[in-house]
């Protein structure tokens, strides 16, 4: 069985170097409803089935790459952040991006999903995709940087061996195989 993974296009948004924490979630909302920047990746051939996130940028990601059956889930939506705190002062976005991460690893009440709840999710999709396609299916999911990674994480524990990525690249295929499924 083959998983590929595909993180979204780029996202046709531009944001300040240097943010409070208001700007900070009203960036956050807009990026969830901007749209992309397609690139040539498709990925027909080689695919059974694709399984999206319900974010209008991984649909549009999805439709764009593989022209079969697509499933839409939201088990597969970007792991949400907000600002861990109401900062009146600017700091740089990325600093916003980390302290975030690690309010939502420590499941700080800040983040509007725990990273139990998220691991959660992420796993019973998981479970549902490989249960449901047996096999020799290859399987596509369409979804985003932190739920790649948690993906990406359980394939490698399940027994899949395929590509590493800390920040899977917009729009470019990662595949994943476990010969004995």
């Amino acid at each position: 069985m083959k998983i590929g993974l595909v993180r979204h296009f780029k996202v046709d948004i531009k944001r300040n170097f240097f943010m409070t924490a208001e700007e900070f979630d009203k960036y956050t909302a807009e990026y969830d409803k901007a749209g992309v920047i397609k690139n040539e990746l498709v990925v027909d051939e080689e695919w059974d089935k694709c399984y999206c996130s319900s974010l209008s940028r991984a649909i549009t990601t999805a439709k764009t790459i593989y022209h079969g059956e697509i499933i839409v889930t939201d088990k597969l939506v970007e792991i949400p952040t907000a600002a861990w705190t109401k900062l009146k002062f600017h700091i740089p976005y990325h600093i916003w991006a980390i302290l975030n991460r690690i309010a939502w690893i420590r499941n700080h009440t800040s983040q509007p999903e725990s990273r139990k709840l998220t691991l959660k999710r992420v796993s019973e999709i998981l479970d549902t995709i490989l249960s449901e396609n047996e096999g020799d299916k290859n399987i596509l999911i369409v979804s985003h940087a932190g739920t790649l990674y948690e993906i990406r994480k359980m394939l490698f524990a399940r027994g899949f061996h395929g590509d590493k990525f800390l920040k899977a690249s917009n729009g470019r295929l990662y595949v994943y195989e476990n010969k004995n499924l």
